[in-house]
């Protein structure tokens, strides 16, 4: 860890973008040779395959993953259940940092020696060697005295990685992390932003989020006593970040495109994708198509499309977030889908 600092309070905050004209959000994503791009798919977790209908299903957020042999949860207000609703579920209230979703962890059991719950992605590319990246997260400690005792920890944080980690091959608990906070994080109310920087000596495509360090190099803090049968220290988790610039990850807040009435004319399946997708069209008014990437290179485009099943071949698309305009007329909708 090349260093790390803690924002403490942060209270919650939503930018939205108005009706802003695509080029305008691909300007944005243009500007990625000065690190104005957030490497992290999904970064707040809004993206769903399916609503979480239990605990334990953080890979129904597109493309995030269980990176322990653990059970790391996934919370989102589409769900009718209310274990892993928001914002109230098993875990307590929390609002979103931003959006409507977040993911938790454990990040320390005292009665289970080093076990750990620990969330992972694909980058939407590999990082460059040799240069250096910022990473920042916003967690909030959960505490339900009325029924679990609870701790707080330090040493939460992140590490890239060039393999991806699985419940079979978890990731490793070996006091190594790229970035981590040596502070206890006891803030139950507001998000506490974790923030720092790395310099990539591989081409890593893979981050993991959690404490990757053992009981014996990680600092707690008993915040409850309950009834058990749980003793952990437990943590929301949302708007990750990596990147080149330095600014724009200290300060992240997930950005959504706000999409306008022409969207509900359409229905693109599935999400996420791997060879092929579908558009389909409730009208029978001719569209225009065009595919970019999250760095506002376009991939395809087709015009006056008059059909109202459209199947498009993203076998040779790159993985990442795919960024689908379309107009008909004077309107115009916009979607993401999640290329596997």
């Amino acid at each position: 860890m090349e260093n790390f600092c803690i924002y403490p309070k942060l209270t919650r905050l939503k930018k939205l973008f108005g009706r802003t004209i695509l080029a305008t959000v691909f300007t944005l994503f243009a500007f990625a040779g000065v690190g104005q791009t957030n490497l992290v798919i999904n970064p707040s977790f809004e993206d769903t395959v399916n609503c979480p209908a239990a605990t334990d299903q953080v890979y129904n957020s597109a493309g995030w993953t269980n990176y322990s042999d653990q059970s790391p949860d996934y919370f989102n207000t589409c769900t009718s259940n209310s274990d892993v609703s928001v914002p109230n579920n098993w875990g307590g209230y929390q609002q979103p940092a931003s959006g409507n979703a977040y993911c938790a962890v454990s990040a320390f059991f005292p009665n289970t020696p080093n076990k750990r719950e620990i969330i992972g992605s694909t980058l939407s590319g590999s990082l460059s060697i040799g240069t250096k990246y910022y990473f920042s997260m916003k967690v909030n400690l959960s505490v339900n005295p009325a029924s679990y005792p609870t701790y707080a920890c330090n040493k939460l944080g992140m590490r890239v990685s060039t393999v991806p980690f699985s419940v079979s091959s978890p990731a490793p608990i070996n006091n190594f992390a790229h970035v981590y906070t040596n502070s206890i994080i006891t803030d139950t109310t507001n998000w506490t932003t974790i923030f720092g920087s790395f310099v990539a000596d591989s081409a890593y495509s893979y981050i993991a989020i959690g404490n990757f360090f053992d009981d014996s190099n990680t600092d707690t803090i008993k915040m409850a006593v309950g009834t058990p049968p749980f003793i952990f220290a437990y943590y929301y988790i949302d708007d990750v970040c990596v990147s080149t610039d330095s600014a724009f990850a200290a300060s992240y807040i997930y950005t959504g495109i706000q999409e306008v009435s022409l969207n509900e004319n359409f229905n693109i399946y599935p999400n996420p994708v791997t060879d092929y997708f579908q558009i389909n069209q409730a009208f029978t008014e001719p569209y225009d198509l065009i595919i970019y990437n999250a760095l506002g290179q376009q991939l395809y485009q087709e015009n006056n499309i008059t059909t109202n099943n459209k199947t498009i071949d993203a076998a040779a698309f790159i993985k990442g977030i795919l960024l689908i305009n379309i107009k008909s007329g004077n309107q115009s909708t916009n979607y993401k889908l999640l290329k596997q």
